[in-house]
């Protein structure tokens, strides 16, 4: 036997029996366990129950469930005192081994952090983090203990904007609220934003004295803090998380008393417990979610924070969502803007620099192609004839965004063009080049991956070097072999190396050698799942399959229909050196026509 304990609502606690088959969860009627909140789909969740084992499943519902703290993807072995939550709402999970025991209480203790920078737990206390601006904090640390209901003094759903709350003393607080609007009016920028959000704040709420903001991160992943502003200096903030947390997911405001014991340090008024009043409300965006929180706090049983404050709060986060929404909307259009221009800067220099054809080789042909990221510029293929009539095929792969990015791209490949001409060597062309990026920038950054291949086609021969994640792979008949060889493949340019090596290759008719950006392993599929190297190999093979000299378009079209319409993340960049079947007969006839000339002299 098992049951579900509700972890919230007033004593005594509802609980429910889990069914040794199934167990169905949500807000209809058909439900064996009926949770009457609109927060819960009609059929939320399910337990099973084999073999004496339980496993809860989500049944795609609106807010999902969480187990432990974490959303479950899909069916779920349920532990002694697990808490599942349902929505919002969570409940400990008890067996009925559990249900035996006659001490002690389900579900988990909710942490507690000391107000102390040391850190000890105060049992008597909500927990709480000392925060500054800029800090990070993460879904694990928001954790999933609950408020405790005992010592909320007054909540307020602000999701409906017609359930805002009626303030008396209307004149006062209206002109409160025009002030902000006033001083919001005349900047989007978001710190100054927060800047004015804060004084008036201070203004508005006379008997507060710490006020924090805080932001949802834009990758979903916790929480930044925006702002944490003491009125005495040096005065450390706290933000309690539950309350926080609890405020953003159920988009309520809050207004809580936290009874708690300061550190123990001699000091017999420190040491004493203090009672602090808490308002919190979530700043909700234009589509009903929270985009972060207020809190708004004081230690002064005399001139607590009260139910009207909590109400003035309310309406004056409606003005500060829409800043802040404003201020948000306002950088990113900015950021676009200088991010196109450098796109576009870097796209034209790219362009400047890429040769407009590979050069014409008897007997070989010489192909590249490249799939440009739609913000991304630094990935090139470029071509050097040498003194001696081989030609050096070369790329460069810079896995960065930016101005900086098609910057540092011009000058490696001014570098590497000249040092491939001066040496002649694939590997101490890349090591001269690592040396001179070395002396010239304070940090060689490790995202640049550079590749040479040196095509002799009197000797029919391909030498190369590697430094980085440059995919290499030789086409022989029907065969595919990747070349990865120690020796000749070495780590990203800045990071470290004793020498620079190279290898050899002998081509034979009809065969390619095929190199590749990085870019290539980072292709993903509109499922999500990047290219894996047996799935790359496969696609070279099935491109090989066709005639060699569309292999290039070929492969590209099969790229472009593993990804679909997957985003890009980075330029999928390659070149093939490819000898037709007329590369014998073209070298014999030079091979006789040098001899002849010979005997003639």
């Amino acid at each position: 036997m098992a049951v579900l304990q509700q972890l919230f609502g007033e004593p005594p606690l509802p609980s429910f029996l889990i069914l040794d088959d199934v167990t169905t969860i949500g807000r209809h009627d058909d439900c064996e366990v009926i949770v009457p909140s609109p927060a819960v789909s009609r059929f939320h969740a399910r337990i099973t129950c084999e073999n004496d084992r339980f496993f809860v499943e989500d049944l795609n519902s609106r807010n999902g469930t969480l187990l432990n703290g974490q959303k479950i993807q899909e069916r779920t072995l349920l532990n002694d005192g697990d808490q599942v939550e349902f929505s919002t709402l969570p409940y400990a999970f008890v067996t009925q081994n559990w249900l035996s025991e006659a001490a002690g209480s389900w579900g988990v203790k909710a942490k507690v952090i000391s107000v102390s920078s040391t850190g000890s737990d105060n049992e008597d206390s909500i927990r709480r983090l000392i925060v500054a601006p800029g800090d990070h904090i993460s879904n694990d640390d928001l954790g999933t203990d609950i408020v405790r209901e005992g010592q909320v003094v007054n909540r307020m759903s602000i999701t409906d904007d017609s359930a805002w709350p009626v303030l008396t003393d209307a004149t006062q607080k209206l002109n409160h609220v025009l002030r902000m609007v006033y001083g919001l009016r005349r900047t989007i920028v978001r710190d100054e934003v927060i800047s004015c959000v804060l004084q008036n704040l201070f203004d508005v709420f006379q008997s507060a004295e710490r006020i924090a903001v805080v932001l949802r991160n834009e990758h979903g992943k916790g929480i930044e803090v925006a702002a944490a502003v003491s009125r005495l200096p040096d005065e450390e903030v706290q933000i309690c998380l539950p309350v926080v947390r609890s405020c953003m997911q159920n988009t309520e405001a809050m207004l809580y008393v936290d009874h708690w014991k300061g550190e123990t340090s001699g000091n017999a008024e420190l040491e004493n417990p203090t009672m602090r009043s808490i308002m919190c409300v979530p700043l909700i965006g234009v589509i009903g979610h929270s985009i972060g929180a207020i809190q708004v706090d004081n230690k002064n049983a005399r001139r607590p924070l009260e139910k009207e404050n909590l109400e003035q709060l309310v309406v004056i986060s409606q003005v500060i969502s829409f800043a802040m929404e404003q201020a948000v909307a306002a950088e990113a259009e900015v950021a676009r803007a200088v991010l196109d221009t450098n796109i576009a800067s870097a796209e034209r220099l790219r362009s400047q620099l890429a040769p407009t054809a590979p050069p014409e080789v008897r007997g070989y042909r010489l192909a590249h192609e490249l799939i440009p990221a739609p913000d991304m510029a630094a990935d090139l293929i470029d071509y050097v004839t040498l003194p001696d009539g081989r030609i050096a095929c070369l790329l460069l792969d810079v896995s960065a965004r930016g101005p900086e990015s098609g910057d540092l791209m011009a000058l490696l490949a001014r570098q590497l063009i000249g040092a491939v001409t001066e040496t002649g060597s694939a590997a101490e062309a890349i090591r001269q080049t690592e040396e001179t990026l070395s002396q010239r920038l304070e940090h060689v950054p490790t995202v640049i991956s550079v590749a040479v291949l040196i095509l002799d086609p009197k000797r029919s021969t391909v030498t190369f070097s590697v430094a980085g994640h440059c995919p290499l792979a030789f086409i022989h008949k029907n065969q595919v072999k990747e070349l990865d060889s120690s020796d000749a493949i070495g780590p990203p340019l800045g990071d470290g190396r004793d020498s620079c090596v190279e290898s050899e290759i002998e081509l034979n008719d009809n065969d390619v050698i095929l190199l590749c950006s990085d870019g290539i392993t980072k292709l993903m599929s509109p499922a999500g799942n990047f290219l894996s190297r047996p799935q790359m190999v496969a696609m070279i093979k099935d491109a090989a399959s066709a005639h060699r000299t569309v292999f290039e378009s070929s492969l590209r079209r099969r790229l472009t229909a593993h990804r679909s319409d997957a985003p890009l993340v980075d330029d999928v960049a390659f070149v093939i050196i490819h000898r037709s079947k007329s590369a014998t007969t073209i070298v014999n006839q030079d091979i006789s026509t040098a001899e002849s000339e010979t005997q003639d002299a």
